[in-house]
């Protein structure tokens, strides 16, 4: 893998140089800051590395567990004694300091805000305890005037990195300021082997192979590239357009979040109001429904009180007296009216001519039984010819359809009634004896 620098001052390359032929090694960032802007250890978390960061301001420390999940972050900070630290935060920043001169002056020299957050502190024997035998490969202390009390709560015995680099200046100048750290450091067994303007590095005197890593500054031969995150002269345009395309990612997203905003609201608005006329047009249908049966009440009210009314009117005609006195007279009327439709339609002389039928049939059927009226009245009926022949052809069985084949019974048609039929055969009977 490309070895890529996202120190601020080449700290990664030195270390990386000396440090490269360790396999997934361990570290120790003191005032980590950011996980990726100016950060000592991602190049090497990124070639496998694993280790513990120290940071104090409570948004850096979220920002490394949450880009470094698989690490151990100490939201605390690093002392000679346990208690609690007035930290000065100055947000966005690597100025957050415990030393109340450097605060003020970065108020008044740089008119920096900030605010004052009280912290756990302990000796960073305690922190880490855990590590006590265990190899760790670099140390890092970047605390912002506080390096030599960090190293007095130190216990060399049982913490041995191989390399130690430590801030040398005070902060936001060029002003040197290492000496009481690097006592500490000498007589711990550490040997003093580069400086590159900011920090100083140590070498353990058990790593003595380690040296020749330290003899030039950082180099075209070093073949490692820039990320151009480090906030620094070199990397600031790089760091600077990162940030404006940062920006401008945000305010489209930001820009298309307001437009799904706005569309949303906007079919929101529309489906309140299609829900309102929905509602409204019910409650129209409702009330129209409401005003529909309302008149069907009415309606059936007035008829009601029509049918009301003439059965009261029939009730008075019924039980008047003229009702009743014409009572006979509109019988006749019916029956004049019944006989002037029986004329009109003929059915009198028809009835007339049955009667006459019935009559004839019942004095034959009275004849037929008294031999001597009988002989007496087929006398009579063969001295008149046409009268005879009328009454055979009323007595008569009714005519057989013309274009048929059918025989003449020997019986009367079974549409006869019973008494036309028994007078019909005593007649024939008659006629063939005679």
């Amino acid at each position: 893998m490309t070895f890529i620098s996202y120190a601020q001052n080449f700290e990664d390359v030195m270390l990386w140089r000396a440090l490269k032929h360790v396999p997934a090694g361990r570290y120790i960032d003191v005032g980590a800051q950011d996980p990726l802007i100016d950060s000592v250890s991602k190049a090497f978390y990124d070639h496998g590395w694993r280790g513990i960061h120290v940071e104090p301001v409570p948004r850096y420390a979220d920002m490394l567990r949450s880009d470094r999940p698989d690490e151990t972050v100490l939201q605390l900070a690093l002392s000679d004694q346990a208690g609690i630290l007035e930290l000065s935060v100055f947000e966005d920043t690597g100025l957050s300091t415990g030393v109340k001169e450097f605060a003020q002056s970065h108020h008044t020299v740089h008119g920096l805000a900030h605010k004052v957050v009280p912290t756990p502190m302990l000796p960073m024997s305690t922190a880490f305890a855990s590590l006590a035998g265990q190899p760790v490969h670099w140390l890092k202390i970047d605390v912002e005037g506080l390096e030599e009390a960090v190293l007095r709560g130190w216990d060399s015995q049982t913490l041995r990195p191989w390399i130690i680099l430590i801030e040398a200046t005070v902060p936001m100048s060029t002003e040197l300021r290492y000496q009481g750290s690097e006592d500490i450091l000498l007589a711990a067994g550490y040997e003093f082997v580069y400086f590159d303007g900011l920090n100083r590095f140590y070498v353990a005197a058990e790593h003595p192979e380690l040296k020749s890593a330290f003899a030039t500054p950082p180099n075209v031969f070093d073949g490692v590239r820039l990320s151009g995150m480090a906030n620094s002269e070199l990397c600031r345009g790089v760091l600077e357009q990162h940030r404006v395309q940062t920006r401008a990612s945000e305010e489209a997203r930001r820009a298309e979040i307001n437009q799904l905003r706005e569309a949303h609201a906007a079919e929101t608005r529309l489906l309140g109001a299609r829900i309102d006329q929905a509602l409204e047009a019910g409650a129209a249908a409702q009330r129209k429904f409401a005003d529909q049966e309302e008149q069907v009440r009415f309606a059936n009210q007035a008829a009601a009180a029509a049918r009301a009314h003439l059965q009261q009117h029939l009730d008075a005609v019924l039980n008047s007296t003229s009702w009743r006195l014409t009572a006979p007279i509109r019988s006749i009327g019916a029956r004049c009216r019944r006989l002037l439709s029986a004329l009109r339609e003929g059915r009198i002389t028809s009835g007339i001519k049955r009667r006459i039928k019935s009559m004839l049939r019942t004095f034959a059927l009275v004849v037929v039984r008294h031999p001597v009226l009988k002989r007496g009245v087929l006398a009579c009926l063969r001295l008149a010819p046409p009268l005879h022949r009328r009454v055979r052809a009323m007595l008569a069985p009714p005519p057989i359809a013309p274009n048929t084949t059918a025989q003449v019974p020997s019986y009367p048609p079974m549409a006869m009634s019973p008494a036309t039929r028994a007078v019909y055969l005593k007649l024939k009977a008659a006629s063939a004896r005679d």
